[in-house]
């Protein structure tokens, strides 16, 4: 390329830009990194990127991947059974570790997490319930296949709470169950 024509290409890119370069270094600097900028619209760009979002947008709701509201639903009854039973058997196992523990300050962290774990499967049970009244309204969800799920929850739940109930109470009570006349001292 001649001065000549780095000038006028200099000359033109001014037009776009408010940098002036003196120097040759500067024009070619200018010529290889900020004309590049101003030749591309932005316009485009945000065209480019908003079809882009739509095709991925739409790959993500064709995938298999992606669950049904009834499939959801059935995940997170299964992951909140398996809470309770293994909260209810951390419970256990915190309470072979140290029977006679009667303060939350004594108790193992097995046997904090297990009735944490436990709790939290147990506060399942009126969420189901509320999930599965408001799929009553809603025609693309099947109502009775919730309502399966959440009575399936809710029994593992009693079931867990009746087989681990020791464990999960012996902080209650620690050998006083505070009849009249019994010493709990």
């Amino acid at each position: 390329m001649s001065k000549n024509q780095d000038d006028e290409e200099v000359k033109e890119s001014d037009k776009i830009s408010d940098f002036k370069p003196s120097s040759p270094a500067m024009k070619d600097w200018k010529n290889k990194y900020l004309d590049k900028e101003a030749k591309e619209p932005v316009e485009d760009y945000k065209e480019d990127k908003k079809k882009i979002t739509e095709d991925n947008w739409e790959k993500v709701l064709a995938s298999d991947e992606t669950l049904s509201p009834n499939q959801f639903h059935i995940t997170m009854c299964k992951i909140l059974m398996a809470m309770a039973f293994i909260g209810g058997i951390f419970a256990l196992i915190g309470y072979i570790l140290a029977p006679e523990s009667c303060s939350s300050n004594e108790d193992t962290i097995f046997e904090s997490l297990g009735i944490t774990i436990f709790v939290l499967s147990a506060v399942g049970i009126p969420i189901n319930i509320i999930i599965w009244l408001i799929s009553n309204f809603n025609s693309d969800v099947n109502s009775g296949q919730i309502f399966v799920w959440t009575l399936l929850h809710t029994g593992a739940v009693f079931l867990c709470m009746v087989l681990f109930a020791e464990y999960f109470t012996q902080d209650m009570f620690c050998g006083c169950w505070g009849f009249p006349g019994e010493d709990c001292s």
